[in-house]
């Protein structure tokens, strides 16, 4: 399927890390089955991934793991 993005690549099923950021909190979700385009890099997610990632966050699910991760402020 073309990228409604850019209208010149394709869509094609990956799975990615995705990332939010909630109450001063950074949240990593690790293989969320997504659509990216192989030209610009637009990613694209079902309703049904959206609905599970949100239950995930929300039910306060134990995590997998923890990863440290760096802050810089941007100057």
């Amino acid at each position: 399927m073309s990228c409604d993005v850019c209208t010149a690549g394709e869509r094609r099923p990956q799975l990615i890390r995705y990332s939010l950021s909630m109450a001063d909190r950074l949240i990593l979700v690790d293989h969320v089955p997504a659509e990216v385009c192989d030209r610009c890099g637009e990613v694209t997610l079902s309703p049904d991934v959206v609905e599970r990632l949100q239950q995930t966050v929300w039910q306060h699910e134990p995590p997998a793991r923890f990863v440290e991760t760096p802050v810089y402020e941007f100057a």
